[in-house]
């Protein structure tokens, strides 16, 4: 689960009604988005999840300039062996709206990322962790990519808690030539039926790359196969954004 992931891109199609098994249908597999935190677990040997932006957006204000961003953002996800998982990314269309001095308008193509997620040994069925490490490249021009190589650590923490609940930290470092950033956050999912969860969530941090704000967001299955989100956070940071949020779709299959 998580609004601001990592890794997040390439181009969504109809074929990606073709892709899919149900998050909640089987234990073993956990969309990561959306929310901050990702799932504390990895998919099988041979699973495939594609999760996709429809689209990921930003909305600022400052000193009279309204900036917005629009991002088709999509991770692939590939269960390489037991408990390790291979993810990689694209920002495939990122469009830019600024009314600044300079208006802009545009669209471009965005950075690619490819991260390595593990999830880490338990004594207790009650709680899960997980470690992320990532790596994008610039691969977009600016405005529309970053133009920075960044390197990001991140793990979440979850606990099951009584009557379908769940508590998740969050916790990431990162390192960019632009400078260092951190995020600190927590996720509580409040309502968890077969068929739909809601979830609560605030994160705090500095610089760039850090994710600062409060908000919630929902998800749903349709059918067994497929899961529909949405989620809103706001901002709380200079760093941060005024809002960031979006709606999105999650296929995968074992």
């Amino acid at each position: 689960m998580r609004t601001a992931s990592i890794i997040r891109r390439l181009p969504a199609g109809m074929l990606l009604l073709g892709l899919a098994s149900s998050a909640w249908a089987d234990d073993e597999l956990s969309f990561d988005r959306p929310g901050i935190p990702f799932a504390a677990s990895t998919l099988p040997a041979g699973g495939f999840a594609w999760e996709q932006g429809l689209p990921s957006v930003s909305f600022d204000r400052s000193q009279g300039t309204i900036s917005r961003e629009y991002v088709a953002d999509t991770v692939l996800r590939f269960g390489l062996a037991e408990r390790v998982e291979l993810q990689l990314s694209n920002d495939s269309q990122v469009w830019l709206r600024d009314s600044g001095a300079e208006p802009q308008r545009g669209h471009g193509a965005g950075d690619a990322a490819i991260g390595v997620k593990v999830a880490l040994p338990s004594r207790s069925d009650d709680f899960a962790w997980a470690v992320l490490a990532t790596a994008s490249v610039p691969t977009g021009r600016e405005p529309y990519g970053s133009g920075d190589h960044l390197q990001t650590l991140a793990t979440t923490l979850s606990w099951e808690l009584p009557q379908d609940r769940a508590l998740a930290v969050y916790a990431d470092v990162s390192h960019a030539d632009a400078g260092d950033s951190w995020t600190l956050a927590a996720n509580y999912t409040f309502v968890s039926h077969q068929a739909w969860q809601a979830y609560v969530e605030a994160g705090v941090g500095h610089g760039e790359e850090s994710t600062q704000g409060v908000g919630a967001g929902v998800a749903w299955m349709l059918g067994e196969h497929v899961q529909l989100d949405c989620s809103l956070l706001r901002g709380i940071g200079h760093d941060a954004s005024d809002w960031q949020g979006g709606v999105g779709i999650a296929f995968g299959f074992l």
